[in-house]
């Protein structure tokens, strides 16, 4: 897993008497300052309400140090910028919270909702309900469509490879990501083979896209080494990525995949792109690539932020999993981690 922990519990000693902080170190222009807050001459039983003071510290911090953190693009304005960092950290705060048991849960219901949004983008007939029955191996209809169900079991594997830790990007592990999507759905793996039209528009030769995926990549680094805002970068290699078009079918969902990986591998949790927002979500890319990339921004933005809007209903752990209560014997959460790891092995293949 992606999201690393510097929050912890300090101790000083004044006159041989202890005090307690909850503390965090926060990246500033490349200097690290130190923040905290003061819990007492013990360690409270319930962290809740120091884990919120902290954060709302360094979403404070963060806030104010924007220019000194990232070369911003003025194409989002500052309170778009406010708004990501409000949900990055939302989302860190959150997830340090759970116990190891409780994120399996949390992974599993995501994977559920991603799985079913991004396949049904796709045209998936499947409702969530009957994706969750196949991730939790439960009773299915019998005139459930085999391709349907292979779609969901190979997108779990997919989802667990790019959450594993152990995923690099570069061409060849991509094309692997791929292949773990479509195997035994009729679709031609590798780099397609034929000239393939979207919207009415030509995507890259077949001939180009080795030479366009490493300029892809090239770009993705650079981008990187120039402080450009982690949320901006991933949704404009999106647009990219889907805009080069390399294989046959499977776009969409290996592209979706992928900012998922990036927003992890940045610190920046995860993104949910749903089936009932397509066409803005189409109409976004499709204005990306006539040179708008606002628009598209401005689209991330809106579907980042609403993480800690609108769904709630994903996050299944409660107030007491919030406030890390050890849960770790919970019935549910050793379910959670046999149902994702079950149809999932982490067969991460090394990178050359």
């Amino acid at each position: 897993m992606y999201l690393t922990k510097m929050i912890k519990i300090e101790k000083k000693s004044i006159k041989d008497k202890p005090f307690y902080y909850l503390s965090e170190r926060v990246n500033i222009g490349g200097n690290f300052k130190k923040i905290q807050v003061y819990l007492g001459k013990n360690v409270p039983n319930d962290l809740g309400s120091f884990y919120d003071s902290l954060r709302e510290k360094e979403v404070e911090l963060i806030v104010d140090n924007l220019e000194k953190n990232y070369n911003l693009d003025r194409a989002i304005t500052i309170n778009e910028y406010k708004k990501v960092e409000n949900t990055r950290l939302w989302f860190k705060y959150y997830f340090f919270g759970l116990s190891e048991a409780k994120k399996e849960i949390f992974w599993r219901d995501f994977a559920i909702k991603f799985i079913f949004e991004s396949n049904a983008i796709e045209g998936s007939k499947l409702s969530q309900k009957e994706v969750e029955a196949i991730v939790r191996k439960q009773y299915l209809k019998k005139n459930t469509e085999r391709k349907e169900v292979v779609e969901v079991e190979n997108s779990i594997k997919a989802f667990n490879i790019i959450r594993s830790g152990e995923f690099k990007l570069n061409q060849r592990t991509i094309i692997a990501l791929h292949k773990t999507l479509v195997a035994g759905l009729g679709i031609a793996e590798g780099y397609k083979k034929k000239e393939v039209v979207v919207n009415n528009k030509m995507t890259v030769a077949p001939g180009e896209i080795r030479k366009s995926m490493a300029g892809l990549l090239q770009w993705w680094t650079e981008q990187k080494k120039n402080n450009s805002h982690p949320l901006l970068v991933v949704a404009e290699f999106h647009q990219r990525f889907e805009q080069i078009h390399p294989f046959a079918d499977g776009n969409g969902r290996t592209g979706r995949l992928l900012f998922n990986w990036m927003l992890l591998k940045s610190g920046y949790g995860v993104i949910l792109f749903k089936n009932k927002n397509r066409k803005a979500y189409f109409y976004a890319l499709d204005q990306a690539d006539s040179g708008r990339m606002s628009k598209l921004f401005h689209h991330c933005v809106d579907v980042y932020s609403s993480l800690t809007r609108e769904e709630g209903n994903i996050i299944t752990a409660s107030n007491d999993a919030k406030r890390g209560v050890n849960i770790s014997k919970s019935m549910e959460a050793k379910k959670a981690l046999k149902q994702l790891k079950s149809l999932c092995p982490p067969e991460q293949p090394k990178s050359k």
